[in-house]
């Protein structure tokens, strides 16, 4: 399976996970020139800005290690631009999610299967925005 469709496979598991637990849909791939922000939902007190890594069996790296300084400034610039052109009377925070899980083939059709998801809420904090805000 190719990255992009791994990708998508994750991401369909975090808002399957957000939904289970309260959240709506608000957007998916939220794109500005600054990023994209893959997933935002809410609830009645949370607005959450959700980035999702997918990793496989055959990934050497956590997918949160791939949330690098720069990756977070790309976040918190696109997520201030969302805030900016939307009004949600709502606190908001960026979280991290994690989809730990492998391909495999059901009646000749690949599908995806998580093993484990890791849900970092708060991911990126204030001490994230020093330096550039």
């Amino acid at each position: 399976m190719n990255i992009g469709a791994t990708g998508r496979a994750g991401e369909d598991a975090a808002l399957k996970m957000f939904l289970e637990n309260g959240f709506e849909l608000v957007a998916r791939n939220y794109q500005t020139k600054y990023g994209e922000i893959d997933l935002i939902v809410k609830n009645e007190r949370f607005l959450v800005f959700a980035e999702v890594k997918t990793r496989t069996k055959a990934s050497r790296y956590k997918g949160y290690t791939a949330v690098t300084r720069e990756k977070k400034q790309k976040i918190i610039k696109t997520a201030l631009l969302f805030l900016k052109e939307n009004r949600f009377p709502l606190q908001h925070r960026i979280d991290v999610i994690e989809i730990d899980g492998h391909w495999l083939v059901i009646d000749e059709k690949e599908q995806f299967a998580v093993d484990k998801i890791h849900w970092f809420k708060n991911a990126i904090t204030a001490g994230d925005y020093n330096g550039f805000i």
